[in-house]
């Protein structure tokens, strides 16, 4: 037959043919576009998924902060007088039974500091509703007990990731410049933030947050209202110190800021406003870091230099544009990081009169 050699016999298979260079880079090249395009996607969804996670255990805070006071016929407070080496006890300890830890707090030695060994076997325990799963987690990332230790003690507490909000720092107002337009008439940021100043709290008088120590208020006493005023903020990944999401060190000697124990009274936050750098300033102040960064400084009987015996941690999370919080009322909102400062401010305090002013008209 002619042309025999180049038919093929009956029921004979072609040879398969081998993908040619040229083919295989397009391939590659289509699998590179596609992953490209999906992974900021499943990126996306997991801070999702973890920012509904830190929103929930949020939400539970609220509750339990509810549940105390209906049992209670009070607020929970965080017992810490200004001294050093004292008996202290964060708000949170307070919450345990209502947040179906009850085992814990059956075991918590009140007449005893968070630190002593009668109750590092509760204070060492991780609890998940005080955690952000957007937050970064060390190994055996602890927390120390700064009293009679030179530079960063040895971790002996589980940290938290959220913080009970005490009110506004006495001196913020002098840092806040520009002005706003209310009702027609103009008015400087810096009077409304005086207006949200905290009492300080190391003369021992009650600071004016949802949640101050060594206090015994009620709800009744949230005269802005419960869905006007915080109660919990995120301030996340201490004791380590981070700045705009980076970590300053992965040495707790170097680089730590005293809070950071969900135990620890010293975690609750008294606003200042910071900087990357952890000082105040006029400009954007949320998300820039999560506290002061003390270092090396020696912790003393007094303290340290600047913050004493207070603790000096700040709003921080790991969400990107902002940060959860927990309101009065139980209700879980997420602020944008550039939110204005009198706002916020004025979101911190239970009883000021900003409020007064028609706060909800000011730029957010």
């Amino acid at each position: 037959m002619k042309h025999s050699l180049f038919r093929l016999r009956t029921g004979q298979r072609p040879v398969p043919r081998g993908f040619t260079l040229v083919e295989l880079l397009v391939v590659i090249a289509i699998i590179g576009t596609l992953v490209g395009l999906l992974l900021p996607a499943v990126q996306s969804a997991r801070e999702s998924a973890r920012r509904s996670a830190c929103s929930n255990n949020l939400k539970q805070q609220g509750l339990a902060i509810h549940g105390f006071h209906d049992a209670r016929n009070r607020l929970p407070s965080g017992g810490r007088p200004p001294e050093a080496s004292t008996v202290r006890c964060g708000v949170f300890v307070y919450m345990l039974p209502w947040l179906d830890k009850k085992p814990l707090w059956d075991k918590y030695d009140t007449s005893v500091t968070w630190s002593h060994a009668n109750n590092l076997p509760v204070t060492e325990v991780r609890i998940p509703e005080f955690e952000c799963a957007s937050a970064p987690r060390h190994n055996n990332q602890l927390d120390h007990n700064p009293d009679g230790t030179t530079g960063f003690g040895t971790g002996i507490v589980a940290v938290g990731d959220y913080a009970s909000n005490l009110g506004v720092a006495p001196g913020l107002a002098t840092t806040v410049t520009g002005s706003v337009t209310i009702g027609g008439s103009s008015v400087l940021k810096s009077t409304l933030v005086r207006e949200s100043l905290a009492r300080t709290s190391s003369s021992g008088t009650t600071t004016n947050g949802m949640l101050p120590k060594n206090a015994s208020i009620t709800f009744k006493d949230v005269i802005d209202g419960l869905s006007n005023t915080i109660a919990i903020v995120e301030s996340g990944g201490r004791p380590f110190v981070y700045q705009r999401g980076k970590q300053v060190s992965n040495n707790l000697t170097t680089a730590h800021t005293n809070a950071g124990g969900w135990c620890r009274p010293a975690s609750d936050i008294l606003f200042e406003g910071s900087n990357a750098a952890g000082t105040t300033i006029p400009g954007p102040f949320l998300n820039r870091t999560n506290g002061f960064n003390h270092g090396s400084e020696a912790y003393g009987t007094t303290g340290y230099s600047v913050y004493g015996t207070e603790g000096s941690s700040q709003p921080y999370s790991f969400h990107p544009g902002g940060l959860q919080v927990t309101l009065g009322d139980g209700a879980v909102r997420f602020i944008d990081e550039n939110v204005a400062i009198e706002l916020f401010t004025a979101l911190l305090t239970r009883d000021q009169a900003a409020y007064e002013r028609n706060v909800s008209s000011l730029p957010q």
